[in-house]
């Protein structure tokens, strides 16, 4: 278990906000030294956190995707200049050399380029479900005309070719969950008769 102690820079106030993670990836941080801290930046995000040197890049990767919402298969990072590829390798100085107050510019990798219709389309409908949603609860809308309208975005995330990325397919059967999880919500409270 690698523990993460993550700073999340606050835009508004430059504050800094505090959050211990743990990440089950396997690999020990005991033996491996202080922590040290990474400075993340790119694509609108600026994130700080301390992460041991025994983690790997995978392990930085995922920490990456729990606080930019950024899938490790479209993140590329760079560090010195140099993009770090190898995600088996450790951070740390028997492996990528990392240091403390290092800045790691964050990328999207070719694969996003690849996958950027289906992304994008993906959003939209994540965000059409949050609106639906909102007026399910508000009772804005009637139990009948949301099941209409997830059953029309259910058909429009089926509609959404992956082209064998696993990532692009992890997003849209998320989706689909989400979607789905709106639906039986509503189905549930039309059979009880009670406000969400």
């Amino acid at each position: 278990v690698v523990s993460f102690i993550v700073h999340l820079r606050c835009r508004s106030n430059h504050q800094f906000c505090s959050k211990n993670m743990t990440s089950d990836s396997g690999v020990s941080s005991s033996g491996g030294g202080a922590p040290i801290l990474l400075r993340i930046a790119g694509l609108g995000h600026h994130v700080e956190l301390e992460i041991s040197p025994t983690a790997t890049l995978a392990d930085l990767k995922d920490e990456v995707h729990k606080q930019t919402g950024v899938p490790a298969s479209y993140q590329r990072l760079v560090a010195k200049q140099k993009k770090m590829e190898d995600d088996s390798l450790v951070l740390g100085p028997s492996g990528i050399g990392l240091e403390t107050r290092t800045k790691i510019l964050l990328l999207h990798s070719p694969r996003y380029a690849q996958d950027k219709g289906g992304i994008e389309t993906l959003t939209n409908l994540n965000k059409e479900i949050d609106k639906i949603d909102e007026r399910r609860r508000s009772r804005e809308m009637e139990d009948k005309v949301v099941q209409e309208l997830i059953i029309q975005i259910c058909c429009k995330i089926d509609c959404v070719e992956t082209n064998g990325s696993d990532a692009l397919r992890k997003m849209r059967k998320q989706t689909i969950q989400k979607a789905e999880k709106v639906a039986q919500k509503s189905a549930e409270a039309n059979k009880r008769g009670v406000d969400p």
